[in-house]
């Protein structure tokens, strides 16, 4: 029972909320927003290392941070950069691998690709993939790394976003 507990309330954490500058993800050059087409995204969440079945365990679990700036250049595509980081655990260890991943990343709005925006639109679709510098300071070890995701959102306030972010590091 206690298991079936941590991994809800693990599931609930992925769900994390975000802050948007502006209503990112409309893709919507000509918003009435004071950033216009720019936009600044402020994400904490819940983070999941490992691709194995015996990496699914809740001690596996760690906070995450990821901060992005960019700019949609079309209502279907954005560029933006970003940074995620704070630390990862590891099955390997008990230790906290502390971690800075610098990324420079492109942004598909899905839903403008099957039909026009509405504002009073609530989900969003994004598929993001990138590279960027790893850097593990732990070991003190630097990687050149692909990322590759998939983003849903739900709009709760013109500000406020709840977010489910599928995407991994790849290096």
């Amino acid at each position: 029972m206690l298991k079936y507990i941590v991994y809800t309330a693990l599931f609930f954490t992925m769900l994390y909320s975000s802050h948007d500058c502006n209503a990112q993800g409309t893709g919507n050059a000509d918003m009435a927003s004071v950033w216009g087409d720019w936009q600044l995204s402020f994400r904490m969440g819940t983070q999941m290392s490992g691709i194995k079945d015996e990496n699914f365990v809740a001690s596996n679990y760690s906070p995450l941070l990821n901060v992005s700036f960019g700019k949609w250049f079309s209502p279907v595509l954005a560029l933006q950069l970003g940074y995620k980081g704070w630390y990862f655990n590891s099955i390997s260890d008990e230790d906290k691998h502390k971690y800075g991943y610098y990324y420079g990343e492109a942004v598909l709005n899905v839903n403008k690709l099957f039909k026009q925006y509405k504002e009073s639109c609530k989900w969003s679709l994004y598929l993001h993939a990138g590279s960027g510098y790893f850097y593990n300071y732990t070991y003190n070890r630097p990687n050149v790394c692909a990322d590759l995701g998939i983003s849903n959102n739900y709009r709760i306030s013109d500000l406020f976003q709840a977010s489910l972010d599928v995407s991994a590091i790849m290096g």
